[in-house]
């Protein structure tokens, strides 16, 4: 998948990936995935970071993304669920950008540890369904049923679309603002992180830079939930993903205040 933002900035910031493998279009499937955009000095708006409603005000992203902002002197984010953004100026049902606070874990620690955060929405977002966030455990649970390794694990971003080497310059990761999905597979889980197979020669696809943040659904009976944020990945988005767990103390602990609201 692919972010607006510069390669050299994702570094430094962490953002993750770029999406690899069989990458789809969203369009209006996940409506309720969106991007958590940062003023430039000019005053437009690029994105950083992905991000998933889950309250109707409250825009779940990754620590190291808010974290990134909060270092450029920033306590305030915009929000977008434009799946074609920047790309459809005449779009105008898109074209709204929420804004609210930045709340970050307390508990985050470079560059992953604990790596969850939420921008608090000023107003309540209307027209969206927001996703549900799985249950304590609830990772835990497939892997002791012994359904984990057949489980498919849904990313959706905003993260770049392929890596492409420019002669002379190196990769880069081009931008087009689209939002789109990509399906991994497991690979191992800690008490924090999932890992997930995004490893295109074994049938997977996976994350990109400026998926960070993004959510990783899985499908239930009552519908899918959110699993994982996307944290980090090995380098040139080939392999691995590495997404913090929303289903662990930590992370639940952090959101059920905002989730009550």
């Amino acid at each position: 998948m692919t972010i607006a933002v510069v390669v050299s900035a994702l570094a430094a910031a962490g953002p993750t990936l770029a999406q690899t493998g069989d990458v789809h279009i969203d369009g209006d499937a996940h409506p309720n995935v969106g991007a958590l955009l940062m003023p430039r000095a000019d005053g437009s708006l690029r994105i950083i970071c992905t991000g998933t409603l889950v309250t109707d005000r409250v825009f779940l992203t990754a620590g190291h993304c808010t974290s990134f902002m909060e270092d450029n002197g920033l306590s305030r984010a915009y929000v977008t669920f434009d799946p074609f953004f920047g790309t459809d100026p005449d779009h105008d049902i898109f074209s709204t950008k929420y804004v609210g606070e930045i709340v970050t874990n307390p508990g985050y620690k470079p560059p992953y540890r604990n790596d969850t955060a939420i921008v608090l929405l000023d107003k309540p977002v209307r027209g969206i369904a927001p996703a549900q966030i799985a249950p304590l455990g609830f990772l835990d649970g497939l892997r002791a049923s012994g359904a984990i390794g057949a489980t498919s694990f849904v990313n959706v971003g905003y993260g770049s679309a392929e890596q492409i080497v420019v002669p002379q310059s190196g990769p880069i990761f081009p931008f087009d603002g689209i939002r789109k999905w990509t399906t991994s597979a497991f690979t191992t889980l800690d008490p924090e992180y999932i890992h997930l197979n995004q490893n295109i020669h074994q049938g997977n696809s996976g994350t990109g830079y400026g998926d960070s943040g993004g959510p990783t659904f899985v499908d239930t009976a009552n519908g899918p939930v959110v699993v994982s944020v996307v944290s980090t990945g090995d380098v040139p988005c080939w392999s691995t993903s590495v997404n913090q767990r929303v289903d662990v103390a930590s992370s639940q602990s952090f959101l059920a205040p905002y989730l009550a609201l």
